[in-house]
């Protein structure tokens, strides 16, 4: 899946309120006021939802408010990692999973938090999200919010793709560690270089 123009667009609009040097702090605010509420409790995040909202009213609408709000508490932005290796170009995604590896070594209940996050039920995602966001904010890992979106828009596949995706990337070691380097075909979080980022 990818994201189409006014999903990229939305996200595009919050990542400029944290642009560097120009960080709309009101507006951070106003997102962050709306953690933990449902969405027609949010209003003074309305004004930044509200205008990327799709207009058939569906299950995605709480997801646009959850992102919001959670970008609101750490707008910290992480970009894909580009590689190329004989002739091959890919993207490393930076998924949930691969923000939250380097906690691992940092306590062993991070392990089970971030098992409690794949086990999370749609219900329940926003409060297990707000918990796993203040975790890598405190830690000052980034996350790609465009990943994370698109995930969120994924979460009830069935198969449950995007939690295998993030487990994958939370215990797999890092791309480079081992001397080779990790093909598209290889791993489900890479994505060929041809491709644009969302």
């Amino acid at each position: 899946m990818r994201l189409d123009e006014n999903q990229r667009a939305f996200i595009g609009y919050l990542l400029s309120l944290a642009k560097e040097g120009k960080e709309d702090r009101g507006a951070l605010a106003e997102l962050r006021s709306g953690l933990g509420k449902a969405p027609g409790k949010m209003a003074r995040v309305h004004k930044h939802v509200v205008p990327y909202l799709p207009e058939v009213h569906n299950n995605e609408h709480r997801w646009y408010y959850l992102i919001a709000t959670l970008f609101g508490m750490h707008p910290k932005h992480k970009d894909p990692v580009h590689h190329e290796s004989r002739g091959k170009k890919w993207k490393e995604v930076w998924t949930m999973g691969r923000a939250f590896r380097p906690l691992r070594a940092k306590s062993d209940s991070m392990e089970a938090r971030f098992v409690a996050l794949l086990n999370a039920h749609p219900d329940d995602l926003d409060s297990h999200l707000r918990h796993a966001v203040r975790l890598l904010k405190a830690n000052e890992q980034p996350l790609d919010w465009f990943q994370l979106f698109k995930d969120l828009l994924q979460w009830d596949h069935p198969e449950g793709n995007v939690q295998l995706r993030w487990a994958r990337d939370f215990y797999k070691s890092n791309i480079g560690e081992t001397g080779s380097p990790t093909t598209t075909d290889d791993h489900p979080s890479l994505e060929k270089e041809d491709q644009h980022h969302e």
